[in-house]
């Protein structure tokens, strides 16, 4: 498997133009690349494969002013991003995509007229040397000079292992380098586990919500705080909008800074709440989890065009990408599941529920009273292990998880993950 470590780089005044002029490099020989494959396809004949283009570029100006390991992994991204188009392209000719995909273009402002770069790419370890203080560099001949370019670093190399590539990126918000180096590590030797099965519901107000087989008790990951956080950054993106539109103006550097600030943050909660579901997983010993497929909700419901707590907020796909990638690291197997049918009937006789409030589902037959998403991840879990239903516990009060900056606990918790002493409560005696 792969993984990638990065690690801030910090340019000083002799390194910075270097680190531009091969951007510009690299955006030059982009912008040749694609003119070739685009009049190839404008005019019908077959686009350029990778092999085709390091034959045709070999004696091009922009491929010599770069070293071969750079100069070659440009040209293959810009042969990545036709295939990527012509996936596409293919998907949405046979009705998967509703918007028609934009061929792949320069790295060119259109009304300034300038090349920007997006990327430098190093190809081979043989053309770089990434520790955790310092990344070195392969220069062409006319920047050698006195070897490598060495850049200092700061950051923690988190993954060991072969390395593979490395990516230089600029953030223009930000004004920060980065290095994004992949490393291929093996396969981690899992030992073979007794069969055990745990089944996840997602949702808006209540993000998660985990049953894990053999549980009485479901865990719910509330959403409330993400929301607030979510809102309070929205209300100052709507701010900052009013006053560039005050003045006249579209975008700025600062609302681009609080789009990503935004973004970050809740990416930095959906990645925690994966965590917590990891490591639950971990201890209850949980070989599969049955993961609710949510693709195309939208399209099939009608949640209203202003809707900003599903619209926007509701990033089901990052959630469950976190969810995967989480427990891809535990080794645990992650199986989707048509959600249809989950939230309307009984986990424990299939008989379809009374709502009577938005979280609380009731059951004629049973007599039990649910919470509506507990109910959902236990008919989740039935479903994707071919059991049925039958559940034999009575439903107990779920356990409700709340973030708390950087953690998801309980509301009995305190920030250490110490519980709160009751009000009334008398200290025991030593």
């Amino acid at each position: 498997m792969k993984r990638t470590n990065v690690v801030r780089l910090i340019p000083d005044k002799n390194t910075r133009p270097v680190l531009k002029i091969l951007g510009d490099r690299c955006a030059a020989l982009w912008n040749a690349a694609q003119h070739r494959m685009r009049q190839a396809f404008f005019q019908g004949l077959p686009v350029p494969s990778y092999a085709k283009l390091c034959e045709e570029f070999q004696g091009h100006d922009a491929y010599k002013a770069l070293p071969s390991d750079m100069a070659q992994e440009i040209l293959k991204k810009a042969r990545q991003s036709w295939n990527a188009f012509f996936a596409c392209l293919r998907l949405y000719r046979n009705g998967k995509l509703e918007n028609r995909p934009r061929i792949p273009g320069y790295w060119k402002d259109r009304k300034s007229g300038q090349r920007f770069f997006k990327v430098i790419p190093v190809k081979s370890p043989r053309s770089y040397s990434l520790a955790a203080r310092s990344l070195s560099v392969t220069l062409p001949a006319d920047l050698r000079g006195n070897g490598r370019l060495v850049i200092p670093a700061r950051g923690v190399l988190k993954f060991s292992g072969k390395p593979r590539t490395l990516e230089i990126k600029y953030d223009p918000v930000k004004r920060r380098w980065y290095a994004f180096q992949v490393v291929e590590m093996p396969e981690p030797d899992c030992k073979p586990k007794p069969a055990k099965a745990a089944g996840v519901d997602l949702g808006a107000r209540t993000l998660a919500a985990l049953a894990v087989e053999g549980i009485d008790n479901q865990v719910l990951f509330s959403g409330r705080e993400v929301w607030k956080d979510f809102l309070y950054w929205s209300k100052r993106i709507s701010a900052e909008q009013s006053r560039l539109n005050k003045a006249g103006r579209k975008t700025s550097r600062s609302l681009k800074l609080l789009y990503r600030t935004r973004s970050k943050r809740l990416k930095h909660a959906f990645e925690a709440l994966a965590k917590e579901i990891a490591r639950r997983l971990k201890v209850n010993k949980v070989t599969v989890l049955y993961l609710e497929d949510l693709t195309g909700i939208r399209a099939d419901m009608d949640f209203g065009p202003g809707n900003l707590l599903v619209h926007n907020f509701w990033a089901f796909r990052m959630l469950r990408k976190a969810i995967e990638a989480a427990c891809l690291k535990i080794g645990v197997l992650v199986i989707p599941v048509n959600p249809r049918g989950t939230s309307s009937y009984c986990a424990v006789c299939g008989t379809r529920l009374d709502r009577f409030m938005r979280n609380k589902a009731y059951c004629p037959r049973c007599g039990l009273v649910w919470h509506a998403d507990a109910n959902a991840a236990l008919n989740i879990l039935l479903k994707g292990s071919s059991k049925g239903h039958g559940v034999k516990a009575a439903p107990q009060r779920p356990q409700v998880l709340r973030r708390n900056h950087h953690r998801w606990e309980s509301r009995l918790e305190s920030a250490v993950g110490t519980p709160f002493r009751a009000a009334n409560s008398v200290p025991q005696a030593a």
